[in-house]
């Protein structure tokens, strides 16, 4: 985990965690379609994963205002929610393990699960996650 301050915000590139590691494109064994909405859930087939798959979640955010797509324990959720907490505003692009998909925007999250366990996916926007804007990861072996 790299951290770096931004005239006073906090920025966080988690490139390892309990939850696996960014995925290569060319590793992609399945994509897995997400919707996310002003109703505070995501819409998606279960997340039944394999051990060692790479996903590529392809994330279409159909409210009218931005939602998160992070993948992580439920700890590195609850430390990323506090994060957001103190700068709302933050942004999360391509390569890390959370993207910020705008109103109207599809954008795409590939993500590797080796040794994973206790995952979700989930929008850390303050007031998201509280609202009920996670869902369970299953890992298969």
């Amino acid at each position: 985990e790299i951290r770096l301050s931004l005239v006073g915000s906090e920025m966080c590139i988690r490139d390892r965690s309990l939850a696996g590691k960014p995925g290569d494109e060319k590793a992609v064994s399945r994509i897995i379609k997400v919707t996310a909405d002003d109703t505070m859930r995501f819409t998606h087939e279960p997340f039944n994963i394999k051990d060692g798959e790479t996903i590529k979640f392809v994330v279409t955010n159909n409210g009218a205002i931005p939602h998160e797509f992070a993948i992580g324990t439920k700890d590195e959720h609850a430390e990323h929610g506090q994060m957001m907490m103190n700068n709302p505003t933050m942004h999360h692009g391509p390569g890390g393990n959370a993207i910020t998909v705008n109103p109207g925007e599809t954008l795409e999250l590939i993500w590797s699960f080796e040794n994973a366990w206790q995952i979700e996916a989930a929008c850390n926007i303050p007031g998201h996650y509280q609202a009920g804007m996670h869902s369970p990861v299953v890992i298969k072996e």
